[in-house]
């Protein structure tokens, strides 16, 4: 078997445990590697601690596939009768760090392959913080209200798209049922007790020294507010998040977004944003994503949005962050899919 090595061949996006180089550990959604290769077919090796997670298979730069991984080590044919020749490969996590990890172990290619440098990192980076919206839950399929993990799908949510329109790498951090100040039941915790972590709260320390974003997208207050709060403490909560995102980096542009379930905190969100701007930082905004269109847009798995409510709220949040930003948008977003029997 042709000997394949991460260091050398592997671009990693995302949060990953490098504690053992060759076996990189993601958790959170949007994770991906990226190789490129010549050959007709490739294969994985990988290990899942739950057995609950799904990777989007993207091949040239087409979304082609996805595929389940089952729990602990197993292989799989990602793809296969491709035609002779160079190709690019992408493995993204659609889901979220509730289903699990992911390490990957190896990659394989039939005899007469080989891999080759792996696909050069776009220039602009944004990393983006958020709950189960930004996690893409439920987005694949209308009116399941179980928890599914199958219908979940960071790669084609508004993280993503609007990710792409821009032609950026991208992080994301996001947990179901999570808010800035509280969560969906009351509890008082939230995202940014996860900030500082490789893979969350309590995990090994993440190094900020290996992303610097150049933009922020925080989507907290849906679950913040469907309990009853405190608006100060919200407020004062999200403050603080922020001025702990801007002495991590160097003055990144953020984006404090509203929608699509509820927009009962807009109010709190534009107080939010103004002590910023008042204090003299005017590359903090609101963006407004307004809510879901049921009768044109459907509903996504536990009326959360859908693929055609993420596909506007990507192009609606890509087209304000350029409008600030001066960032070039792509003439039509990179999401393109292809239909594999």
């Amino acid at each position: 078997m042709l000997e394949f090595s991460f260091a050398e061949f592997a671009r990693l996006m995302g949060r990953f445990d490098l504690t053992e180089r060759e076996k990189p550990k993601c958790a959170w959604v949007n994770s991906a590697v990226f190789l490129a290769f010549r050959g007709t077919a490739v294969s994985m090796a990988a290990e899942d601690s739950d057995g609950q997670d799904y990777v989007e298979i993207v091949v040239d730069g087409v979304a082609r596939n996805w595929i389940h991984l089952k729990k602990g080590v197993h292989p799989y044919i990602i793809e296969q009768g491709l035609p002779d020749g160079e190709h690019t490969l992408e493995i993204h996590k659609r889901t979220g760090i509730l289903t699990g990890s992911i390490a990957f172990h190896h990659f394989s290619l039939p005899d007469g392959g080989s891999f080759l440098a792996p696909p050069a990192a776009k220039p602009l980076r944004l990393e983006y913080f958020g709950d189960s919206i930004t996690d893409g839950a439920g987005i694949g399929h209308p009116h399941v209200l179980a928890e599914a993990p199958h219908l979940d799908d960071g790669y084609m949510s508004y993280v993503g798209i609007s990710a792409r329109m821009l032609n950026a790498e991208y992080h994301t951090m996001a947990i179901c049922g999570i808010g800035v100040w509280q969560d969906a039941v009351g509890n008082k915790q939230g995202l940014p007790e996860h900030f500082s972590g490789t893979l969350g709260k309590e995990t090994a320390p993440w190094d900020f020294s290996l992303y610097t974003p150049d933009g922020i997208v925080i989507n907290l207050g849906q679950n913040d507010y469907s309990t009853p709060i405190d608006d100060e403490a919200y407020i004062a909560a999200y403050i603080e998040f922020i001025q702990v995102i801007l002495e991590k980096y160097n003055d990144p542009y953020v984006f404090c977004c509203v929608g699509t379930m509820n927009n009962n905190y807009l109010a709190s969100v534009k107080k939010v944003v103004s002590y910023f701007n008042h204090s003299g930082n005017g590359k903090v905004f609101v963006v407004d994503l307004g809510l879901i269109h049921p009768e044109v847009e459907g509903w996504g798995g536990r009326y959360h949005p859908g693929y055609q409510t993420h596909y506007r709220m990507g192009l609606e949040l890509a087209s304000f962050i350029s409008a600030k930003t001066g960032w070039e948008l792509l003439k039509r977003p990179s999401i393109a899919t292809e239909c594999v029997f």
